[in-house]
């Protein structure tokens, strides 16, 4: 096919043209392109150097923003978009998994540039002004075979420079629905230990995208998120970004309640929930402290407050922002809740007051995951159904969320009981709360007066 792009980036090429060199579009946009599938970002590359590519668009007006200029990489605005600017190098990198290129060397055509990325699918150039397609590394061959595959003859060339592309391949396998060339897979369990190089922002920004690689291009989960949690598994990755939950490999369950061993049931579980982050996490950890708990007490009764201690500790390593943590764990904790359903009616509602509208329904969401991740089907699930039914009912009764929701102030119930300012007021303010979860029509200024003096034996 033959490539149109828009025509502000149409006269950049035009202009990189009257200096003697073509501007080609680079990796993911053509490869989504050829895909048919939606393109968030356009990288560009072509053979001028950052000083030389910073200069052209000075002269045209174009703003540029140095990225990385020991890299060969600028920032082009045009239009009101940014375009990645890099210029065709050769990179070379010392021994272990970690490390940015130690050195790099420009280069003068897209046939060297090609073979230091990592696969064939991201190895596609289109020229901007011809539209035609440039394929040094036969990665149209491979999209139309849907395969990943390193650019490289020998995938370990690829894989030894950057740990991280072991993750990658997982994912952009699990993302397109692709599967891995048998070398590049071979080659990944090699590499794996690579992986213990890499920095915890870096595993945990593909562990996200890993875990919500259904809401990429819209694969159903148990094909995409399923599939590279599997393939985290496969390759040897989780090993050692998360040894924790690799020892739940095999750990065997009660056939009464579930269908897989732990890690597999965790990984359906983790598939199973809403494509929102905390949720995913959440679902990610509940049991991650199953194997360690039946280890010491031969049972794995207790392990959602040991998994909340491990979870956070996990999660904190990897570098997530502590709302991300706190929301998780605070799934983690509380995930055993009400197991059997048995819990009456005016316990929920005060429970639910005490957590709030976002946090109980978050964990309805995470008792249906781990449900359904039980017996790997979309099952009803009763007890999710019912919290979310009593949640619905004290919304439209007006039932109080917050204490902010009461109808009296602090300084109401020191009038009230003539306690002077302290913790016990807020004691008040919360027991106050849990009463009219149960029953709003008693927050009212004339009962809630009522009621503090009885707490108080005022």
């Amino acid at each position: 096919m033959l490539f149109t792009f828009d025509p502000e980036l149409n006269t950049l090429a035009e202009l990189v043209r009257d200096r003697g060199a073509e501007l080609f579009v680079v990796g993911g946009h053509v490869r989504n392109t050829l895909l048919g599938l939606p393109v968030s970002d356009t990288d560009i590359t072509s053979r001028l150097r950052p000083d030389e590519m910073t200069a052209l668009c000075g002269e045209a007006g174009f703003k540029v923003v140095p990225k990385g200029i020991d890299f060969g990489m600028v920032e082009v605005h045009i239009g009101g978009k940014a375009y990645e600017h890099t210029t065709f190098r050769a990179d070379t990198y010392s021994e272990g998994g970690a490390h940015r290129p130690t050195r790099i060397t420009f280069s003068d055509s897209p046939f060297e540039d090609a073979f230091r990325r990592d696969f064939t699918v991201n190895a596609l150039y289109a020229s901007v002004l011809t539209g035609e397609t440039v394929d040094p590394t036969g990665g149209l061959d491979d999209i139309k075979k849907r395969l990943i595959r390193t650019t490289t003859a020998d995938p370990e060339d690829i894989l030894r420079d950057d740990g991280l592309r072991i993750m990658r391949l997982c994912r952009f396998a699990a993302e397109l629905g692709f599967d891995i060339e048998e070398n590049t897979f071979a080659a990944a369990k090699k590499c794996a230990p690579l992986l213990d190089d890499i920095s915890s922002e870096r595993v945990r920004d593909e562990l996200i995208k890993i875990l919500m690689a259904d809401a990429k291009y819209g694969i159903p989960a148990e094909e995409s998120v399923l599939r590279g949690l599997h393939l985290l598994d496969e390759t040897g990755a989780l090993d050692v970004i998360l040894p924790e939950l690799a020892a739940a490999r095999g750990v065997e369950q009660s056939p009464r309640f579930h269908k897989y061993p732990v890690l597999e049931h965790i990984f359906r579980t983790t598939a199973m929930a809403k494509p929102e982050l905390t949720l995913r996490l959440g679902c990610f950890l509940h049991d991650v402290a199953k194997p360690s708990v039946l280890e010491r007490n031969g049972n794995m009764h207790g392990h959602d407050a040991e998994g909340e201690e491990m979870a956070r500790a996990i999660l904190r390593r990897l570098r997530f922002s502590s709302a991300e943590i706190d929301r998780a764990c605070w799934l983690v904790r509380r995930h055993m809740f009400d197991l059997d359903g048995r819990a009456k009616e005016p316990t929920l509602k005060r429970r639910f007051a005490e957590w709030g509208r976002e946090r109980t329904l978050a964990l309805a969401d995470i008792r249906e995951a781990d449900f359904r991740g039980s017996i790997g089907e979309y099952i009803e699930v009763k007890s999710a159904e019912r919290w979310r039914r009593v949640l619905r009912e004290m919304e439209e009764s007006g039932a109080p969320f917050s204490e902010n929701d009461l109808a009296c102030t602090g300084r109401d119930i020191m009038e009230w009981t003539g306690l002077a300012p302290g913790p016990r007021i807020g004691e008040i303010k919360t027991a106050l709360l849990l009463h009219c979860a149960a029953r709003p029509k008693d927050n009212t200024p004339e009962r809630l007066k009522r009621i503090a003096r009885d707490i108080t034996g005022k």
